[in-house]
């Protein structure tokens, strides 16, 4: 099993998840969303470098915490730090997060940024989206098609089957969450995505399937697998080979 997105960071005792993972898995892509957090990461995948391996991105909701230069400084290291990273993200608009009009655009600008990064060092963009009063989804995929966005994940997403289909038309990669476990409409958007373009995260410690504290791990992708496989009507074993292959083509993981 690979879990594609997860943030370690936020986890007690990381040590202790990565070995019991290691026990149970083939592989976990931590997710940086915050600046603060990309030494402690790295730190944690030169230590296991054939397991842990590290998406660099930006979440919206940080975006107060930082000014232009200092996310551009950000942007440098990412790039200094290219070879032993797997994509860029989670990075995209959260208009539940951001709320005022003019952080929003900020948010935009921020985003266009790393899609530009993403483009120079040809690494997939791992898109965090997520819709308030006005819909970020839609401006989401409006700024990918419009940037010629090939190679995309869309992270836990939660839009329209409308939105579904446009992200599946325009080739990207659906990950689901193990908040499949526990919603109907994920699992209708799961009926509605071909295996093929499947991968499982957890986002863990966040989205627990079966308790809203926050301790969800990364091995609880098996329990997606199983709600997929019902939905899907395929043995779970299916599942979890096919979005491991998706996972490995995407993310040019040797897991």
């Amino acid at each position: 099993m690979i879990d594609v997105h997860c943030h370690l960071e936020y986890m007690k005792n990381i040590d202790e998840v990565v070995k019991e993972a290691m026990q149970k898995m083939l592989a976990i892509i931590t997710s940086v969303a915050d600046p603060e957090d990309f030494d402690k990461i790295m730190k944690i995948q030169n230590k296991y470098p054939d397991f842990v391996f590290v998406s660099a991105g930006f979440h919206p909701e940080r975006m107060d915490k930082y000014t232009d230069d200092a996310i551009d400084a950000y942007l440098d290291l990412i790039q200094k730090n290219n070879e032993k990273l797997v994509a860029i993200g989670e990075i995209g608009l959260d208009y539940s997060w951001v709320k005022d009009e003019k952080k929003q655009e900020r948010s935009k600008r921020i985003f266009m940024k790393f899609i530009k990064l993403a483009k120079e060092l040809k690494k997939p963009l791992v898109i965090h989206s997520r819709n308030g009063e006005r819909n970020a989804i839609t401006e989401v995929l409006d700024i990918l098609e419009k940037e010629k966005a090939k190679h995309v994940v869309m992270h836990c997403f939660s839009g329209s089957n409308t939105e579904l289909k446009r992200a599946l038309e325009l080739g990207y990669y659906i990950s689901f969450a193990t908040l499949v476990c526990r919603s109907d409409k994920h699992k209708r958007l799961a009926e509605a995505t071909p295996i093929e373009k499947m991968l499982l995260e957890t986002d863990a410690p966040w989205l627990d399937p079966f308790s809203k504290e926050l301790v969800n791990r990364p091995w609880n992708i098996k329990e997606s697998a199983k709600v997929l496989a019902g939905i899907k009507n395929v043995p779970e074993e299916k599942i979890i080979e096919k979005t491991n292959e998706n996972a490995r083509k995407i993310f040019s993981l040797k897991a």
